[in-house]
Protein backbone atom coordinates (compact mmCIF):
# COMPACT_ATOMS: atom_id res chain seq x y z
CA UNK A 1 0.00 0.00 0.00
CA UNK A 2 0.94 3.66 -0.68
CA UNK A 3 1.01 5.65 2.53
CA UNK A 4 1.10 9.49 3.46
CA UNK A 5 1.82 10.76 6.78
CA UNK A 6 1.52 14.28 7.99
CA UNK A 7 3.51 14.17 10.87
CA UNK A 8 6.28 16.35 13.09
CA UNK A 9 9.38 14.51 11.41
CA UNK A 10 11.47 15.36 14.41
CA UNK A 11 9.11 13.05 16.64
CA UNK A 12 10.51 9.69 17.43
CA UNK A 13 7.28 8.62 17.08
CA UNK A 14 6.67 9.37 13.79
CA UNK A 15 10.46 8.68 12.62
CA UNK A 16 9.25 4.97 14.46
CA UNK A 17 6.02 4.26 12.81
CA UNK A 18 7.45 5.56 9.29
CA UNK A 19 10.27 3.08 9.24
CA UNK A 20 7.95 0.40 10.30
CA UNK A 21 5.64 0.40 7.55
CA UNK A 22 8.50 1.16 4.75
CA UNK A 23 9.79 -2.27 5.41
CA UNK A 24 6.73 -3.58 3.27
CA UNK A 25 5.40 -0.17 2.47
CA UNK A 26 5.78 2.72 -0.01
CA UNK A 27 5.99 5.66 2.73
CA UNK A 28 5.61 9.32 2.12
CA UNK A 29 5.98 11.75 5.35
CA UNK A 30 5.05 15.28 4.78
CA UNK A 31 6.18 17.43 7.67
CA UNK A 32 7.05 21.07 8.63
CA UNK A 33 10.57 20.20 9.73
CA UNK A 34 12.78 17.38 8.57
CA UNK A 35 13.41 14.67 10.11
CA UNK A 36 17.41 15.09 10.39
CA UNK A 37 18.43 12.27 8.39
CA UNK A 38 17.56 9.71 6.17
CA UNK A 39 14.94 6.38 6.80
CA UNK A 40 15.68 4.09 4.46
CA UNK A 41 12.52 3.38 2.57
CA UNK A 42 10.80 6.79 3.34
CA UNK A 43 10.53 9.17 1.00
CA UNK A 44 10.17 12.85 3.13
CA UNK A 45 8.40 15.91 1.62
CA UNK A 46 9.23 19.40 3.88
CA UNK A 47 6.91 21.86 3.41
CA UNK A 48 8.28 25.28 4.36
CA UNK A 49 6.94 28.77 4.97
CA UNK A 50 8.61 32.42 4.50
CA UNK A 51 6.08 33.32 8.06
CA UNK A 52 7.62 31.81 11.50
CA UNK A 53 3.64 32.41 12.42
CA UNK A 54 1.72 29.28 12.66
CA UNK A 55 -1.57 31.16 12.15
CA UNK A 56 0.13 32.83 8.81
CA UNK A 57 2.15 30.18 7.51
CA UNK A 58 -0.89 27.89 7.50
CA UNK A 59 -2.96 28.53 4.35
CA UNK A 60 0.15 28.59 2.38
CA UNK A 61 1.53 25.50 3.96
CA UNK A 62 -2.25 23.78 3.33
CA UNK A 63 -2.36 24.41 -0.44
CA UNK A 64 1.23 22.99 -0.60
CA UNK A 65 0.46 19.82 1.31
CA UNK A 66 -2.92 19.52 -0.56
CA UNK A 67 -1.29 19.70 -3.62
CA UNK A 68 1.45 16.98 -3.09
CA UNK A 69 -1.16 14.93 -1.76
CA UNK A 70 -2.96 14.86 -5.47
CA UNK A 71 0.75 13.99 -6.70
CA UNK A 72 1.32 11.49 -4.19
CA UNK A 73 -1.70 9.67 -5.10
CA UNK A 74 -2.19 7.63 -1.84
CA UNK A 75 -3.83 4.73 -0.36
CA UNK A 76 -4.44 6.25 2.76
CA UNK A 77 -3.35 9.52 4.67
CA UNK A 78 -2.85 9.52 8.37
CA UNK A 79 -1.95 12.55 10.24
CA UNK A 80 -0.19 12.28 13.89
CA UNK A 81 -1.56 15.08 16.04
CA UNK A 82 -4.70 16.87 15.40
CA UNK A 83 -3.45 20.59 15.83
CA UNK A 84 -1.52 21.68 12.82
CA UNK A 85 -1.02 18.17 11.52
CA UNK A 86 -4.82 17.14 11.17
CA UNK A 87 -5.66 20.16 9.93
CA UNK A 88 -4.35 19.66 6.65
CA UNK A 89 -6.73 16.25 6.13
CA UNK A 90 -8.59 16.09 2.91
CA UNK A 91 -12.61 16.51 3.54
CA UNK A 92 -14.84 13.58 2.84
CA UNK A 93 -16.41 15.11 -0.05
CA UNK A 94 -14.78 13.44 -3.38
CA UNK A 95 -12.14 11.82 -1.70
CA UNK A 96 -10.90 8.17 -3.00
CA UNK A 97 -8.79 7.32 -0.04
CA UNK A 98 -9.35 6.91 3.84
CA UNK A 99 -8.07 9.24 6.49
CA UNK A 100 -7.11 8.11 9.65
CA UNK A 101 -5.93 10.65 12.54
CA UNK A 102 -4.01 10.35 15.77
CA UNK A 103 -4.71 11.85 18.87
CA UNK A 104 -1.73 12.15 21.09
CA UNK A 105 -2.75 14.36 24.15
CA UNK A 106 -2.40 18.50 24.20
CA UNK A 107 -4.43 18.38 20.82
CA UNK A 108 -7.50 17.36 22.72
CA UNK A 109 -7.01 18.61 25.83
CA UNK A 110 -5.53 21.83 26.25
CA UNK A 111 -4.82 23.43 23.01
CA UNK A 112 -8.31 23.23 22.09
CA UNK A 113 -9.63 25.44 25.06
CA UNK A 114 -7.21 27.95 23.94
CA UNK A 115 -8.82 29.04 20.58
CA UNK A 116 -12.33 28.92 19.48
CA UNK A 117 -10.34 28.45 15.62
CA UNK A 118 -8.52 25.77 17.13
CA UNK A 119 -11.32 24.29 18.62
CA UNK A 120 -12.80 24.30 15.23
CA UNK A 121 -10.65 22.80 12.94
CA UNK A 122 -9.69 20.25 15.54
CA UNK A 123 -14.22 19.54 15.32
CA UNK A 124 -13.25 19.51 11.16
CA UNK A 125 -10.24 17.06 11.01
CA UNK A 126 -12.38 14.83 13.49
CA UNK A 127 -15.11 14.85 11.56
CA UNK A 128 -13.76 14.34 8.15
CA UNK A 129 -11.68 11.05 9.49
CA UNK A 130 -13.12 7.58 8.44
CA UNK A 131 -10.53 5.90 12.34
CA UNK A 132 -9.59 8.03 15.05
CA UNK A 133 -6.69 7.07 17.24
CA UNK A 134 -6.48 8.13 20.95
CA UNK A 135 -3.38 7.27 22.48
CA UNK A 136 -5.54 6.66 25.85
CA UNK A 137 -8.59 5.72 26.99
CA UNK A 138 -8.96 9.43 28.40
CA UNK A 139 -8.22 11.05 25.58
CA UNK A 140 -10.94 8.62 23.80
CA UNK A 141 -13.67 9.45 26.23
CA UNK A 142 -12.77 13.32 25.86
CA UNK A 143 -13.38 13.15 22.07
CA UNK A 144 -16.55 11.40 22.42
CA UNK A 145 -17.88 13.83 25.11
CA UNK A 146 -16.53 17.37 23.43
CA UNK A 147 -17.34 15.99 19.75
CA UNK A 148 -20.02 14.74 17.74
CA UNK A 149 -18.22 11.79 16.62
CA UNK A 150 -19.19 7.55 15.60
CA UNK A 151 -17.89 6.16 18.75
CA UNK A 152 -17.19 2.98 16.27
CA UNK A 153 -14.16 5.16 14.67
CA UNK A 154 -12.84 6.12 17.89
CA UNK A 155 -10.30 3.79 18.96
CA UNK A 156 -7.64 3.66 21.56
CA UNK A 157 -3.87 2.97 20.07
CA UNK A 158 -1.04 3.95 22.38
CA UNK A 159 1.98 5.14 20.47
CA UNK A 160 3.76 2.16 22.12
CA UNK A 161 7.72 1.56 22.73
CA UNK A 162 10.13 -0.99 21.54
CA UNK A 163 10.50 -3.30 24.16
CA UNK A 164 13.56 -5.14 23.08
CA UNK A 165 15.36 -1.97 22.70
CA UNK A 166 13.86 -0.69 26.01
CA UNK A 167 14.44 -3.38 28.33
CA UNK A 168 15.92 -3.41 32.17
CA UNK A 169 19.91 -3.21 33.12
CA UNK A 170 21.73 -5.78 34.08
CA UNK A 171 22.59 -5.29 37.98
CA UNK A 172 20.74 -4.45 41.54
CA UNK A 173 20.45 -0.88 40.77
CA UNK A 174 23.10 1.35 43.16
CA UNK A 175 24.53 -0.72 45.54
CA UNK A 176 24.24 0.91 49.23
CA UNK A 177 26.78 3.93 49.50
CA UNK A 178 26.22 5.10 46.42
CA UNK A 179 24.31 8.10 44.16
CA UNK A 180 20.82 6.93 43.87
CA UNK A 181 19.84 8.72 40.37
CA UNK A 182 16.46 9.89 39.74
CA UNK A 183 15.79 10.65 36.20
CA UNK A 184 12.95 12.62 33.95
CA UNK A 185 12.88 13.32 30.57
CA UNK A 186 9.29 14.95 29.97
CA UNK A 187 11.49 18.42 28.89
CA UNK A 188 10.75 21.69 30.41
CA UNK A 189 7.32 22.94 29.19
CA UNK A 190 4.06 24.12 31.68
CA UNK A 191 2.79 21.09 31.22
CA UNK A 192 5.49 18.85 32.84
CA UNK A 193 5.43 21.12 36.00
CA UNK A 194 8.99 20.48 36.71
CA UNK A 195 8.48 23.08 39.94
CA UNK A 196 6.90 20.26 41.92
CA UNK A 197 10.02 18.21 40.40
CA UNK A 198 12.39 20.70 42.02
CA UNK A 199 10.33 21.15 45.20
CA UNK A 200 9.77 17.73 45.67
CA UNK A 201 13.10 16.81 44.83
CA UNK A 202 14.86 18.93 47.10
CA UNK A 203 12.62 17.80 50.31
CA UNK A 204 13.99 14.43 49.56
CA UNK A 205 17.42 15.22 49.15
CA UNK A 206 17.60 17.02 52.16
CA UNK A 207 16.45 13.52 53.98
CA UNK A 208 19.02 11.40 52.07
CA UNK A 209 21.86 13.36 50.40
CA UNK A 210 22.48 10.57 48.16
CA UNK A 211 20.39 11.35 46.00
CA UNK A 212 20.49 12.39 42.64
CA UNK A 213 18.41 14.58 40.05
CA UNK A 214 18.97 14.36 36.35
CA UNK A 215 16.80 15.86 33.83
CA UNK A 216 16.93 15.53 30.19
CA UNK A 217 15.25 18.06 27.67
CA UNK A 218 14.36 21.27 25.93
CA UNK A 219 11.61 23.79 26.92
CA UNK A 220 10.69 28.00 27.58
CA UNK A 221 10.75 26.96 31.23
CA UNK A 222 14.74 25.25 31.53
CA UNK A 223 15.92 28.89 32.80
CA UNK A 224 13.14 29.03 35.69
CA UNK A 225 13.68 25.68 36.33
CA UNK A 226 17.44 26.27 36.77
CA UNK A 227 17.11 29.36 38.91
CA UNK A 228 14.61 27.36 40.99
CA UNK A 229 17.17 24.56 41.53
CA UNK A 230 19.80 27.35 42.83
CA UNK A 231 17.59 29.14 45.25
CA UNK A 232 16.22 25.64 46.63
CA UNK A 233 20.22 25.07 47.35
CA UNK A 234 19.91 21.96 45.28
CA UNK A 235 21.90 22.79 42.22
CA UNK A 236 24.65 20.60 43.12
CA UNK A 237 22.32 17.60 43.24
CA UNK A 238 20.87 18.21 39.74
CA UNK A 239 22.03 17.52 36.31
CA UNK A 240 20.87 19.23 33.59
CA UNK A 241 21.35 17.63 30.05
CA UNK A 242 20.20 18.75 26.28
CA UNK A 243 17.56 16.71 24.33
CA UNK A 244 19.70 14.28 22.43
CA UNK A 245 19.13 11.45 19.91
CA UNK A 246 16.87 8.22 20.53
CA UNK A 247 20.14 5.46 20.63
CA UNK A 248 21.38 7.65 23.72
CA UNK A 249 17.02 7.33 25.04
CA UNK A 250 17.65 3.96 26.19
CA UNK A 251 20.72 4.36 28.22
CA UNK A 252 19.41 6.91 29.91
CA UNK A 253 16.97 4.70 31.39
CA UNK A 254 19.55 1.87 32.55
CA UNK A 255 21.51 4.51 34.25
CA UNK A 256 19.11 5.59 36.44
CA UNK A 257 17.27 3.95 39.95
CA UNK A 258 14.07 5.95 39.47
CA UNK A 259 11.80 7.48 37.13
CA UNK A 260 9.41 10.82 37.80
CA UNK A 261 6.67 12.49 36.15
CA UNK A 262 4.89 15.43 37.49
CA UNK A 263 3.21 16.40 34.61
CA UNK A 264 -0.01 18.00 35.04
CA UNK A 265 -2.24 16.81 32.36
CA UNK A 266 -1.09 13.40 29.82
CA UNK A 267 -2.18 11.58 27.25
CA UNK A 268 -0.25 8.48 27.23
CA UNK A 269 2.97 9.18 27.75
CA UNK A 270 5.59 7.26 25.82
CA UNK A 271 8.73 8.17 28.62
CA UNK A 272 6.79 6.37 30.86
CA UNK A 273 6.07 3.40 29.47
CA UNK A 274 9.61 3.07 27.59
CA UNK A 275 10.88 3.88 31.66
CA UNK A 276 8.34 0.94 32.74
CA UNK A 277 9.85 -1.10 29.86
CA UNK A 278 13.17 -0.44 31.06
CA UNK A 279 12.41 -1.72 34.55
CA UNK A 280 12.45 1.55 36.63
CA UNK A 281 10.56 2.06 39.16
CA UNK A 282 8.16 5.00 38.46
CA UNK A 283 6.30 7.84 40.16
CA UNK A 284 3.89 9.58 38.20
CA UNK A 285 0.63 12.24 38.56
CA UNK A 286 -2.58 10.93 38.74
CA UNK A 287 -3.63 12.77 35.84
CA UNK A 288 -5.22 11.68 32.02
CA UNK A 289 -3.91 8.11 31.22
CA UNK A 290 -1.55 7.65 33.24
CA UNK A 291 -4.05 5.46 35.93
CA UNK A 292 -4.51 2.75 32.84
CA UNK A 293 -0.95 2.02 33.05
CA UNK A 294 0.01 2.67 36.66
CA UNK A 295 -1.90 1.20 39.40
CA UNK A 296 -0.41 3.03 42.54
CA UNK A 297 1.67 0.15 44.66
CA UNK A 298 1.28 -2.97 42.26
CA UNK A 299 2.89 -1.50 39.46
CA UNK A 300 4.27 1.86 40.56
CA UNK A 301 3.59 4.76 42.22
CA UNK A 302 0.64 7.59 41.72
CA UNK A 303 0.39 10.94 43.43
CA UNK A 304 -1.28 14.06 42.93
CA UNK A 305 0.14 16.84 40.50
CA UNK A 306 1.26 20.06 42.19
CA UNK A 307 2.35 17.92 45.71
CA UNK A 308 6.16 18.34 46.33
CA UNK A 309 5.95 16.93 49.92
CA UNK A 310 3.80 13.65 48.64
CA UNK A 311 6.88 13.25 45.77
CA UNK A 312 9.34 13.94 48.61
CA UNK A 313 7.84 11.40 50.75
CA UNK A 314 7.66 8.35 47.21
CA UNK A 315 11.02 9.37 46.39
CA UNK A 316 12.45 8.45 50.08
CA UNK A 317 10.31 6.02 49.90
CA UNK A 318 11.75 4.15 46.95
CA UNK A 319 15.12 5.01 47.84
CA UNK A 320 15.40 2.94 50.62
CA UNK A 321 12.47 0.01 50.02
CA UNK A 322 15.01 -1.71 46.82
CA UNK A 323 12.83 -4.81 47.15
CA UNK A 324 9.48 -2.89 46.49
CA UNK A 325 10.65 -0.70 43.99
CA UNK A 326 12.17 -4.44 41.83
CA UNK A 327 8.67 -5.71 42.51
CA UNK A 328 6.69 -2.57 41.09
CA UNK A 329 9.41 -2.69 37.68
CA UNK A 330 8.91 -6.52 37.18
CA UNK A 331 5.22 -5.71 37.17
CA UNK A 332 5.24 -2.64 35.42
CA UNK A 333 7.76 -4.53 32.42
CA UNK A 334 5.48 -7.19 32.05
CA UNK A 335 2.49 -4.75 31.31
CA UNK A 336 4.14 -3.11 28.62
CA UNK A 337 5.32 -5.94 27.19
CA UNK A 338 1.37 -7.22 27.05
CA UNK A 339 -0.26 -4.05 25.96
CA UNK A 340 2.32 -1.76 24.73
CA UNK A 341 4.71 -2.75 22.71
CA UNK A 342 4.80 -0.66 19.67
CA UNK A 343 5.31 -3.67 16.81
CA UNK A 344 2.24 -5.21 18.26
CA UNK A 345 0.29 -2.02 18.19
CA UNK A 346 1.32 -1.30 14.39
CA UNK A 347 0.58 -4.23 13.28
CA UNK A 348 -2.78 -4.17 14.67
CA UNK A 349 -2.79 -0.43 12.89
CA UNK A 350 -1.77 -2.05 9.24
CA UNK A 351 -5.16 -4.43 9.81
CA UNK A 352 -7.03 -1.53 10.26
CA UNK A 353 -5.15 0.13 7.10
CA UNK A 354 -5.91 -2.50 4.74
CA UNK A 355 -9.62 -2.68 5.71
CA UNK A 356 -10.07 1.05 5.27
CA UNK A 357 -8.87 0.84 1.97
CA UNK A 358 -10.48 -2.25 0.68
CA UNK A 359 -13.72 -0.86 1.99
CA UNK A 360 -13.31 2.33 -0.12
CA UNK A 361 -12.18 0.14 -3.05
CA UNK A 362 -15.10 -1.68 -2.71
CA UNK A 363 -13.13 -4.99 -1.87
Amino acid sequence: MKICLIADGRSTHTQRWAEYFSDRHEVHLITYDPVGFGISGVTEHVVHSAFSNLYLSFWPRHMKIRRLIREIDPDIVHAHFITKYGFHLPKKSGRKFPVVVSAWGDDILILPKKSRIIKYFTGRALCSADLVYAVSEDIKKHILAKYRIESSKVHHMPLGVDTSVFAPATGTGAPDGDEIIVFSNRGFFPVYNMATMIRGFARAWRENGRLRLVLRGEGPELADTRRLAESEEVSGAVTFLTRTGIDQVPLDYRLADIFVSTAVSDGTPVSLLEAMASGLPCIATAVGGVPEWIEDGVNGVLIPPRDPAILAEKILLLASDREMGKRLSERARDLVVEKGDCRFLMEQAEKDYDGLIKLYKGD
